[in-house]
């Protein structure tokens, strides 16, 4: 997987029933912790917070917005 970076977007690749999450959800990396765990953020349409599960680096895959930003 490319290095992550704080405030990268991201998918759920599998869901998190506990915090109401499905598969492809889209989130941002907002804190990186050991062995590949990362604190996602999960907001509405009006940017209000409503999950903020630690997801290993398995759970979630990089979103690109646009053709040009894969490296």
């Amino acid at each position: 997987m490319e290095e992550l970076k704080l405030h990268d977007v991201v998918a759920l690749t599998k869901p998190i029933p506990e915090h109401n999450l499905r598969r492809g959800d889209i989130g941002v990396v907002i804190d990186m912790g050991p062995n590949g765990q990362c604190l996602l953020e999960f907001a509405d349409r009006n940017g209000i917070p409503y999950a903020m599960p630690t997801v290993s680096s398995e759970g979630f895959m990089k979103v690109y917005l646009h053709a040009d930003m894969v490296e």
